[in-house]
């Protein structure tokens, strides 16, 4: 039987794997746009969000953490072995996305992997329903915002400034003010991506612990925020080259990457703030789509579309079977 301390510490450097995968594979989203507009070198860029990440969990609390860690699985029922299956579930479709190229949510994958674990090692009642429910519509609901929001952004753009200024004079705008709107979806990424890193940390000491309540302690925000600027700062290139080239059959202007990256900001921030666990994978590819839908959806890629969105629909049932198979592995070698 392993030690309780020695099995937190394990779940706990699982969980900051799965932060670190986090950072990676979402680096695009705030990076992609600013690439292929060319407002950035590529090392700069991402250099830039790794920072940005890292400061993000300190500015807008901790209201996501508290929600992953006593939304989904019931606190009286939690147990290491069922958040660290939840997990790995998680990391494993995300490194299937992630070398197939595909804009995934770590957030719909780490929900998958946590409803998976519970099912298979409580039963039908191993997962608050309720919980889960606010949390899904908050995964689902926020991709739409992010096509309005980069659909109504581009459209006053194209018709109140690019209009006015021509398009080599809006270009040379853009370009700059892309460096501050790809900051910014940096800084809101981490600061409610990492949190949900933080709430599975929380559940592991908690539950060694034996504590009636799940705190967020200082030293979390400092790891899981140290953590998804390491993993940020790797990139990922397959899933740049998806949203920056293979999402419209024209390329991206630096007009369309700032209102992008802008409705993506305002969206993870706002969610943030409210407490609900939002993908910020999602959302920018969503955005990006109503940025190229402002000039007509004939040049979107509809294939790729139809690649995301499938992807997007099989995280978490994917992610569930996953979690599931790693708690019964984890159950045969005795943990």
């Amino acid at each position: 039987m392993i030690d309780p301390f020695v099995l937190m510490v394990i779940a706990i450097i699982v969980a900051l794997i799965f932060d670190v995968m986090n950072g990676s594979n979402d680096a695009a989203n705030s990076v992609a746009t600013v690439i292929y507009t060319k407002a950035l070198p590529p090392s700069v860029a991402i250099g830039i969000a790794a920072i940005m990440n890292i400061v993000g969990p300190f500015l807008l609390g901790t209201a996501v953490a508290q929600v992953i860690a006593t939304s989904i699985i019931p606190t009286e029922a939690l147990t290491i072995k069922i958040v660290m299956a939840g997990l790995m579930g998680a990391i494993i479709w995300d490194v299937f996305a992630w070398l197939k190229g595909l804009p995934v949510s770590s957030s719909h994958a780490l929900i998958g992997g946590l409803v998976g674990s519970g099912i298979i090692a409580l039963g039908i009642f191993g997962v608050t329903w309720g919980g889960l429910i606010k949390v899904v519509m908050a995964l689902f609901i926020s991709p739409i915002v992010g096509i309005i929001l980069g659909l109504v952004i581009m459209f006053f753009l194209g018709r109140y400034v690019i209009s006015h200024l021509g398009h080599d004079k809006s270009n040379s705008i853009f370009k700059t003010l892309q460096i501050l709107s790809s900051a910014s979806v940096s800084l809101s990424h981490g600061s409610n991506d990492a949190q949900k890193t933080m709430g599975i940390i929380a559940m592991f000491v908690a539950v060694t612990y034996g504590y009636d309540q799940i705190v967020i302690k200082p030293w979390m925000i400092i790891v899981c925020a140290l953590a998804i600027g390491f993993g940020t700062a790797f990139g990922g290139w397959r899933i740049i080259q998806t949203l920056g080239e293979r999402l419209s059959s024209q390329e991206l202007s630096p007009s369309q990457g700032f209102a992008a990256e802008t409705g993506t900001a305002i969206t993870i921030a706002v969610g943030s703030h409210l407490g609900a666990p939002i993908s910020t994978t999602h959302v920018l590819s969503s955005s990006v789509i109503g940025t190229v839908m402002a000039g007509g959806t004939g040049v979107l890629n509809k294939n790729v579309v139809v690649q995301i969105l499938m992807a997007w629909g099989l995280t978490i049932p994917v992610a569930a079977l996953a979690a599931a198979g790693s708690y019964l592995i984890l159950t045969l070698v005795g943990i």
